[in-house]
């Protein structure tokens, strides 16, 4: 493991969103930048992440996004998650924010994904977010305990029943749960997250990898970089998706957040955000930093 020194992620990973169109290929280039450097990071210090969800399948049908999709899904293990919040996360870029109940308060309490990158100079217009959290462009960070029974509703219950019992300080209560149980179940377990969040999701596909296809992670094109997936990818895909190579039909191509897409060039209403107008300023200074050694 080295220690990164201080440095301008803008000059090694330069951000490109100007360059896209529509304006989802815009948020998208926010987003696949974020995984650039989560992928930098986490490379040196030697913590493993996996793409899930929509994003891997991305990777295998597409070499990248799917065309219609709004957000970026990214998995890690529960050990491999503390060892980035320890190591990488105080190494992030000044222009993204790791979003947490910790870094900030009204982010809900076991929100179905546990940690987001959020990118400060962007916002997603979220009609959800009454709390007001930091609502930037994202990418979701899924935390995988190896603490469930292969069954969705299982999860689902388990999940929703930490959520009842914990309902402040949830995610750090939920881990050391999830903790116990994996070291004293007598049954064999498979890792999953909480994000079986719904009736829906609970009749829909299986959310879960088994220990044996997450033993092994490989290389595969992310657009115009490489990215982590698990081993087992082809039967995660096959678990949840089933035919997973098949196109839906036309009026089902749609992201996540539907017509809410986002903007790359105007900040959400928080304090941790960055005007896009004032980047060469911030740029500028974090070149000075770097060579003063601060």
């Amino acid at each position: 493991m080295r220690q990164l020194t201080v440095m301008n992620f803008d000059e090694i990973f330069v951000d490109e969103r100007e360059k896209g169109y529509p304006r989802l290929r815009q948020c998208q280039l926010v987003m696949l930048r974020m995984l650039k450097i989560l992928d930098y990071l986490c490379n040196a210090y030697d913590v493993k992440y996996f793409l899930v969800g929509g994003t891997l399948l991305g990777s295998i049908r597409h070499k990248g996004f799917i065309p219609w999709d709004d957000d970026l899904d990214v998995g890690m293990t529960r050990e491999n998650y503390e060892k980035f919040v320890k190591y990488c996360v105080p190494q992030l870029p000044r222009d993204i924010f790791f979003q947490t109940t910790e870094t900030d308060p009204p982010f809900p309490v076991c929100h179905q994904v546990e940690a987001k990158l959020r990118d400060k100079y962007s916002s997603l217009y979220n009609p959800h977010n009454k709390q007001g959290y930091h609502d930037g462009i994202q990418l979701d960070i899924f935390v995988y305990d190896r603490s469930f029974l292969p069954h969705n509703f299982f999860i689902f219950l388990l999940n929703r029943t930490i959520k009842f019992l914990f309902k402040r300080n949830g995610n750090k209560k939920r881990a050391n749960v999830l903790k116990w149980i994996e070291s004293n179940s007598p049954f064999p377990l498979v890792y999953a997250s909480s994000f079986i969040s719904g009736r829906k999701m609970v009749r829909l596909g299986a959310n879960y990898i088994r220990k044996e296809e997450l033993d092994k992670l490989v290389k595969v094109q992310f657009e115009d970089m490489q990215a982590y997936i698990p081993g087992g990818w082809d039967n995660c895909l096959k678990r949840q998706y089933s035919n997973y190579m098949q196109l839906p039909s036309e009026h089902q191509r749609k992201g996540h957040h539907s017509t809410h897409i986002g903007d790359p060039f105007n900040p959400c209403d928080h304090k941790e955000i960055l005007q896009w107008k004032d980047r060469r300023i911030s740029d500028n200074r974090e070149i000075k930093e770097a060579r003063n050694g601060i």
